[in-house]
């Protein structure tokens, strides 16, 4: 049996959606409310006691970690491969995953906890807000809960974070010139990877990502788009996410395969 306790098919919390899908995994879907700390609560802390989302459990084994759990998906499951089989293309994309884990990944979340957090806790008694700050286990993770909470999210980070987003764009630019997906001529992992974090990217910087100035990264958008094992995840979300999904694809002119 494969359950899958997680969030939106966004970010980190969307990649083994992704990929069982991509797989052709039937899984049991349990929805985390990250909006309403439950990865914190004391029932998830027994599946995951690092308060963190997703987590992958086959047969009563919990698999944490997003990156890692999607290669153990790959290597235990049939379906079609996520992994190049030659070392050159294994190791870009593996360079790919690590680049969206430690750069951009973190930049993103880092520019949506600054514009979320004075409208989301502005409003809530800083007790109790204190209170659930003392139920997340890793201290990282505290810090980054702490400065949404309190608004306390530096100026600093947040332009590092939009310094990084934009040099990546003409990197992608770049690389999907060499070849249709991040690690080679095949869909892979380091492509699950990148599009659940940025499958809007055109939607939320077009002057940066259109047609004309990104003409290779706009392909892949539409390669990545339109296939179904990606609109299958994606119509898993709630409103907010699916919405942009469905607002990309019209911009993009997908016909939706699954009814999204």
């Amino acid at each position: 049996m494969v359950e899958v306790y997680t969030w939106e098919p966004n970010s980190n919390a969307g990649k083994p959606l992704l990929c069982l899908k991509e797989k052709g995994v039937e899984f049991v879907y349990h929805y985390v409310d990250i909006g309403r700390r439950e990865q914190h609560s004391p029932e998830y802390l027994k599946i995951n006691p690092n308060g963190t989302v997703p987590t992958l459990v086959h047969d009563g084994v919990s698999f944490t970690e997003s990156t890692p759990a999607m290669e153990y998906i790959d290597e235990a499951f049939e379906g079609p491969p996520l992994r190049p089989t030659d070392p050159h293309l294994l190791w870009r994309m593996r360079k790919w995953c690590r680049f969206m884990d430690a750069s951009l990944c973190p930049a993103f979340a880092m520019i949506a906890s600054h514009a979320l957090a004075s409208a989301r806790f502005s409003q809530q008694d800083p007790d109790e807000l204190r209170r659930a700050l003392d139920r997340v286990p890793l201290p990282e993770r505290k810090r980054s809960w702490s400065m949404q909470m309190f608004n306390r999210v530096p100026k600093a980070e947040v332009a590092e974070s939009a310094r990084r987003i934009e040099a990546a764009i003409p990197v992608y630019e770049a690389a999907l010139g060499e070849y249709p997906y991040l690690a080679g001529p095949e869909y892979s992992l380091a492509d699950i990877n990148a599009f659940c974090t940025i499958y809007a990217l055109p939607l939320q910087r077009p002057e940066q990502v259109n047609r004309e100035r990104t003409p290779n990264f706009m392909d892949w958008y539409r390669r990545c788009h339109e296939r179904p094992a990606i609109q299958e995840a994606f119509a898993l979300g709630h409103d907010w996410v699916a919405g942009r999904v469905r607002e990309m694809r019209r911009l993009l002119g997908i016909e939706s395969v699954c009814g999204g």
